[in-house]
């Protein structure tokens, strides 16, 4: 079998779930390529995409939902990449001839959508790597969705999906994140470990300043984003406090964890999930992430620590008897899915 992953560069979730989706494809015997080709097409969205979060996040949030309820932007999306990237997409699957087409991101999904015929009968699958599913991902051309939640199943049925055709199996994350094997020097024992997804985003000063307050090691993840770590390595910090880059060994870092505090990116609450440890969302992407907020929430593997609450929800769940505590660890043990890439590669033989 011949699987073609296509993702595009907006947010470091839909790449972590593609490489986790090619390793379990390959180890099942399957041919696997990449398709980045639509990330120049993408470039100006992206842009938007990001200025939109940073300068205006509260009229985007109110356009992602307005989206969601009519379908309006969706359409539109669903015409544009059709006609701009048919052509380029086309020529692409006559070269790799793939059986099936993964999309991680839903323009990827509707794009390859518009290249789907008799004359090219592939299986086109989207891989949500969120925890709700807004109106732009759905594609009458899909074959199949993967999702983590049975709400999920739902959001998909309100557009007309056969709940057949929606495969419950998790966000699929990396295999490492199974057992953590490697040794890591820690920068602290048993540290609360401030998220920021990987680009590093959010109002990540003020909330590294109130857990310093707290007497604790505090180790913050500033990702890819140099210029936040440089800007956090200039300012004055207790001894408690350690400020690091990109974590290649995150699993690690996770399992040692007393805490993680930081914004629900999907991909990052699975891996959270899996790790096992009390998580407090401080900060969230309008939009997509409010939804993977509540979401979480409401099934107990979080708690809010936004409007001055931080620093009593640390003080409540750092304690090893803490009743809330137990509870999302036990929340998370029901719901973690490790095995979420392996059960979609598997689904795919069954095509």
């Amino acid at each position: 079998m011949r699987v073609l992953i296509a993702s595009l560069p907006i947010g470091t979730g839909h790449d972590i779930a593609a490489r986790a989706l090619a390793e379990a494809c390959l180890q099942r015997g399957m041919a696997v390529e990449f398709s980045e080709h639509l990330v120049g097409r993408a470039r100006i969205e992206t842009g938007l995409y990001f200025w939109a979060l940073k300068y205006l996040p509260k009229q985007y949030g109110g356009v992602f939902r307005w989206e969601d309820r009519t379908g309006y932007h969706w359409e539109g999306h669903r015409r544009h990449w059709m006609q701009t990237g048919k052509e380029v997409l086309s020529h692409v699957y006559d070269i790799y001839h793939p059986d099936v087409i993964l999309a991680t991101h839903p323009f990827a999904l509707n794009a390859w959508a518009g290249v789907k015929s008799k004359k090219r009968p592939f299986k086109l699958v989207g891989v949500l790597t969120d925890l709700s599913v807004h109106r732009f991902w759905y594609e009458p051309m899909a074959d199949a969705y993967t999702v983590w939640f049975p709400e999920q199943v739902a959001d998909l049925t309100r557009f007309g999906v056969d709940a057949n055709r929606v495969w419950q199996t998790g966000i699929p994350i990396r295999s490492s994140f199974r057992d953590p094997a490697w040794e890591l020097p820690l920068y602290a024992k048993d540290p609360i470990v401030l998220l920021g997804g990987g680009l590093g985003m959010g109002p990540y000063y003020r909330i590294l300043r109130k857990l310093s307050e707290i007497d604790y090691p505090v180790v913050a993840v500033c990702g890819h984003n140099e210029k936040l770590h440089w800007h956090l390595d200039q300012k004055t910090w207790p001894d408690t406090v350690s400020i690091v880059g990109y974590v290649e060994k995150m699993p690690l870092l996770l399992r040692h964890s007393r805490l993680v505090v930081g914004k629900p990116g999907g991909v990052t609450a699975a891996e959270v999930a899996q790790s096992r440890v009390p998580w407090i969302l401080t900060h969230w992407i309008a939009g997509q992430e409010e939804a993977n907020r509540d979401r979480l929430v409401g099934h107990n593997m979080a708690v809010r620590g936004d409007k001055g609450q931080l620093a009593a929800r640390v003080k409540e769940l750092l304690p090893e008897d803490s009743p809330k505590r137990q509870e999302i660890i036990h929340a998370q043990e029901k719901w973690a899915r490790p095995h979420a890439a392996q059960a979609i590669a598997l689904r795919l033989q069954e095509l």
